[in-house]
């Protein structure tokens, strides 16, 4: 993925840049602390950008050990206490995100991101702002906990859709819209279909709303002029085909891994 390629050049310069702030220290002498300690983070930003991995990791190490627990449990919250605990962790991860965007993307790519991870976002202040949300949400908890691993495969079916064509350019833009509409429209049927045949209709209903507040992001707005379409799309290899921009697409799956860890 892009972000790969992107880490290994900025960690290869943040290493020659390392290197040059040790010869600099050398030759100014003491006097120069100043001047290292900036030289020093300016690397260490340079050695964390592209490296998205590492930052969700910076991000959470430090989490209490109640906390951490509960961010490596995939059980089901079942309470509003434990909502207020998952709400407390999304909200340290969205710091981070903000802190990476801010530190290493441009304005373009920063807005471009933003409204990528924009659906994600307003589920979760929703999902921690609003008692009747989350009053619905302890309703049909039971169904979240039975679907959970489903959940989870569509999901990844979902991340397998968008990444793997990452590069592909025979598509025109009026395809890989449509496919990209398709397969969000295959993710939320996913889920409802799982949750169908595991609940009751309103439980399933309410799992396929949520799925698709967790995908609303700007470029999936017009989706919905093209549902009867993506309904009788025939499958292609049981998938359906798609591209996203590089460094958007790592990005966005790192938010859905991060989902994953905290939600359902």
């Amino acid at each position: 993925m892009c972000v790969r390629n992107h880490s290994s050049i900025y960690v290869l310069f943040g290493y020659c840049v390392a290197l040059l702030g040790v010869s600099v220290a050398v030759v100014l002498g003491q006097n120069e602390n100043t001047s290292m300690v900036t030289i020093q983070n300016e690397v260490a930003i340079e050695e964390q950008c592209g490296n998205t991995q590492r930052m969700v990791d910076e991000c959470f190490k430090d989490l209490p050990p109640h906390l951490m627990e509960f961010l490596q449990n995939t059980k089901i919250v079942i309470s509003k206490k434990e909502i207020t605990a998952k709400c407390n962790i999304f909200n340290r991860g969205m710091k981070c995100f903000d802190s990476y965007m801010k530190r290493c993307l441009k304005d373009r790519k920063k807005d471009s991101f933003e409204a990528n991870v924009e659906g994600a976002k307003r589920f979760f202040n929703k999902f921690c702002s609003d008692p009747d949300f989350q009053r619905d949400y302890l309703r049909h908890k039971d169904c979240f906990s039975y679907i959970q691993l489903d959940w989870v495969s569509c999901t990844s079916e979902f991340e397998t859709i968008l990444s793997d064509e990452v590069h592909d350019e025979t598509r025109n833009a009026s395809v890989k819209f449509l496919e990209f509409c398709c397969a969000r429209y295959a993710y939320e049927n996913c889920i409802y279909n799982s949750a169908r045949y595991k609940c009751y209709k309103n439980s399933a209903e309410f799992a396929r709303e949520t799925a698709k507040m967790l995908s609303d992001e700007k470029h999936f707005r017009n989706c919905a002029v093209l549902q009867h379409i993506c309904a009788h799309a025939p499958p292609s290899g049981g998938r359906l085909q798609g591209q996203w921009l590089g460094l958007q697409v790592a990005l966005l799956l790192l938010l859905l891994i991060l989902l994953m860890r905290i939600w359902p």
